[in-house]
């Protein structure tokens, strides 16, 4: 069976465990609502240290934050990418998004 390339795109959000959307954390509104618009390779990364709007968060012994940063990242076809953008947009008043273009291997 023959490996396929497609182009699509990876999109980055970047919060804060602290974010919170209509009432729950961010990353997990952001999640049901990557799950919703039909992406299916998502993933939730924890820093342990990232500089933001109000300084240096980190997981230093003497700063216990819990405001530390949170990535998620999806990537998907340009199409599926692009109609979850329009989805989030309305819920990601203030955050950074990134958006660039991907080659997906799908393998048999």
């Amino acid at each position: 069976m023959e490996e396929t390339m497609q182009e699509g795109l990876c999109l980055r959000i970047y919060l804060s465990e602290s974010d919170r959307i209509d009432g729950k954390p961010a990353v997990e509104a952001i999640l049901e609502l990557c799950q919703a618009c039909g992406l299916k390779a998502v993933s939730v990364l924890r820093g342990i240290e990232g500089l933001g709007e109000h300084g240096i968060h980190s997981t230093s012994f003497l700063s216990l934050s819990s405001s530390l940063p949170l990535l998620v990242e999806a990537i998907d076809s340009k199409a599926l990418i692009e109609a979850a953008v329009e989805q989030l947009r309305p819920h990601l008043i203030g955050k950074f998004v990134a958006i660039w273009p991907v080659s997906l291997l799908r393998t048999p």
